[in-house]
């Protein structure tokens, strides 16, 4: 066997060692070959229900410590029932024996778009992790750039930052009440995202502020759709207003030009031409 292929074995085997495992040290090429079971650390942000027709598929999204996340999904009546037991939203566990799998693609529907995905089966040991242990605060793949919307699958779940430049008018509707906020991303572009319900009810004061002030917004779990071109909030999405985060300063030539303009119509206009499409 050649030096470079016993090297990454032994890289490989070395790897396996370190606990707990981040998402972003799977490499695609440890995919080829023999394979192979990982232990990781992950809190479970979001837990879907399970699939009604034949109640044998579920999904979860999960994060590191480092705010990495990744879709984790299980099959079989059996198994989905166990996991469905044994996994609660915001709890941290520990699991050993889990396979990472490549993305299918567009044609097996997913809520993230992340490269690989976590296979839970029946070989899968899942406990509390009892260790205390500090998660991100902030998912680590916030898209600054929201014209990357556009290449991804409808229904896909984003987490953004962008500006609060213009609030539109609350719409009342037999789902709940909503909103159409126009936001501004890193590269100066304007965004429409649809708020709903309780994101806007507990927050109006702070929608308020960061409309008046062009304030600085991370959302996450926004679920993106095709045919409306627009973000929504999902329910799992929660917003931080003027985060703390490492972004930001993308956003400060932003603000301050905003801030000397001091002219709306522009978002307003780009809002009623949306309106109209």
């Amino acid at each position: 066997m050649e030096p470079v292929v016993l090297n990454r074995e032994r890289a490989a085997a070395d790897r396996l060692k370190r606990m707990p495992m981040l998402f972003d040290d799977y490499r695609d090429e440890d995919f080829y070959g023999l394979p192979r079971k990982y232990s990781i650390v992950a809190r479970v942000e979001v837990k879907f229900p399970i699939e009604p027709r034949f109640r044998d598929k579920q999904h979860f999204v999960l994060s590191d410590i480092n705010g990495a996340k990744i879709e984790a999904i299980t099959y079989m009546y059996e198994t989905v029932k166990h996991f469905d037991n044994l996994l609660h939203e915001k709890h941290v566990y520990k699991m050993d024996n889990v396979k990472f799998n490549l993305h299918p693609g567009e044609f097996n529907f997913r809520h993230l778009n992340g490269p690989m995905e976590l296979c839970l089966d029946q070989q899968a040991i899942v406990e509390p992790y009892t260790v205390p242990i500090q998660m991100a605060p902030f998912p680590k793949q916030i898209l600054l750039n929201l014209a990357d919307i556009a290449e991804l699958p409808n229904r896909t779940l984003v987490d953004i930052m962008a500006v609060v430049v213009h609030l539109g008018t609350i719409h009342r509707t037999m789902w709940g009440p909503f909103r159409k906020i126009v936001i501004m991303d890193a590269r100066g572009y304007l965004h429409i995202i649809k708020v709903w319900g309780d994101l806007l009810n507990k927050n109006a004061l702070r929608w308020a502020l960061a409309k008046e002030d062009y304030g600085i917004i991370t959302g996450t779990m926004f679920r993106r759709f095709r045919r409306q071109e627009c973000l929504e909030s999902s329910d799992h999405t929660a917003i931080h207003f003027n985060p703390f985060h490492h972004n930001t300063h993308h956003f400060r030539p932003i603000q301050k030009a905003l801030v000397a303009l001091n002219n709306r119509q522009f978002a307003v206009t780009f809002l009623e031409e949306e309106r109209r499409r």
